[in-house]
């Protein structure tokens, strides 16, 4: 791996996160951890290779721990089993594969969530036919251990997030560089962040009414929360990501083409800044919410609390971006970069701003 390009008190900077929300650990996270790995091994997740296996169980045991902390028992073991397998459309997005062949990828599994118990298509040589079976014995457990709007709910926002990654996959084929509002547009969806948030009904046994999760304000804070989470991923992946053949795009990027004639180092400092004002929108609308919210909407907060608090805490435990050469650890701080309570610039997140009652 060739030096990165930014210093050390670039880095610091970069994997300082403010949050100060709680966070938990799922009391079972031992045992789904053996059980999602006995899971990977029966399905060959890696595909021949015995130690990506490995690495899909455990990224996906710690990844449920952390930001699912209430998801256990069966619901638990399935939630953490479906994650080993998420992880591989997540990285054929940044594979260089052809985007004719990521599309048709990510389209069939798309429709396997849709029906998982249809019939598998003809069999063909295509190496990831392979991983349909276990996406479809995962889905249809995970639909028997969740209500009807639960699952909708999840299912719904594991098909948006294929979609997204499919044009992720698209456009680095084209090598476009998205302003930073397209980007935060493309990057909630790609990163997985609705599809997040679409387990807490289930995680938290709830059934937000359709009122309650129309409402702006809710909206509003479940956009800033997981955008904060698909930011976050961008710092903690920086180090992995920056010699991959492949380049992903991220906010760094995005940041750069805007104003080129900005250092990485000066790139750095805006995106963790526009990352904070997110964090501090969150905030400022969980409290509004919370003063007058019932029990589901309650419960409903506290897992988005859980899921951006939980996402720090996976960056700072799973092998997946800890590598071994990197001198760097994640930590969190006590304040914000940019204390600035107004609007970011970009028009796709300014109505977030609006339903802060003054």
């Amino acid at each position: 791996m060739s030096s990165p390009v930014l210093s050390d008190s670039g880095f610091t900077h970069l994997l300082s996160f403010y949050c100060p929300l709680p966070a938990e650990v799922c009391p079972e996270t031992e045992r789904m951890r053996e059980r999602t790995l006995q899971w990977a091994q029966r399905f060959d997740l890696g595909q021949g290779d015995a130690q990506r296996t490995r690495m899909l169980a455990l990224n996906s045991s710690v990844f449920s721990a952390h930001m699912y902390p209430h998801a256990t028992g069966e619901l638990g073991q399935a939630l953490s089993d479906y994650g080993a397998w998420a992880w591989i459309p997540n990285d054929l997005t940044g594979s260089g594969r052809p985007v004719g062949d990521i599309l048709v990828a990510l389209g069939r599994w798309e429709s396997i969530m849709c029906f998982p118990d249809s019939s598998p298509e003809s069999a063909s040589p295509e190496d990831f036919d392979l991983l349909d079976l276990p996406l479809r014995e995962v889905f249809a457990r995970l639909r028997d251990l969740m209500t009807a709007v639960q699952w909708e709910r999840f299912r719904s926002e594991q098909q948006l997030w294929l979609y997204q990654m499919a044009r992720e996959a698209a456009l680095l084929e084209r090598g476009v560089t998205l302003s930073v509002n397209d980007y935060l547009v493309m990057r909630i969806g790609a990163a997985g962040g609705f599809a997040a948030s679409g387990y807490i009904d289930a995680v938290e046994g709830i059934e937000l009414s359709e009122r309650q999760w129309a409402r702006r304000d809710v909206r509003a804070a479940t956009g800033a929360a997981v955008l904060v989470g698909a930011l976050d991923n961008d710092r903690y992946s920086y180090y992995r990501e920056h010699n991959l053949p492949v380049k992903k795009q991220n906010l760094f990027h995005a940041l750069l083409g805007e104003h080129p004639g900005d250092s990485v180092e000066e790139a750095v400092t805006k995106a963790v800044a526009i990352r904070d004002r997110l964090m501090s929108l969150y905030l400022r609308l969980r409290e509004q919410i919370l003063q007058d919210a019932p029990q589901d909407l309650h419960r409903y907060m506290t897992g988005l609390d859980l899921v951006v608090s939980g996402n720090i805490n996976f960056g700072m435990k799973t092998a997946r971006y800890l590598l071994p050469d990197s001198p760097y650890t994640v930590s969190r701080v006590d304040k914000p970069s940019d204390p600035t309570p107004d609007p970011l610039p970009y028009p796709a997140l300014a109505w977030w701003w609006n339903q802060v009652r003054c």
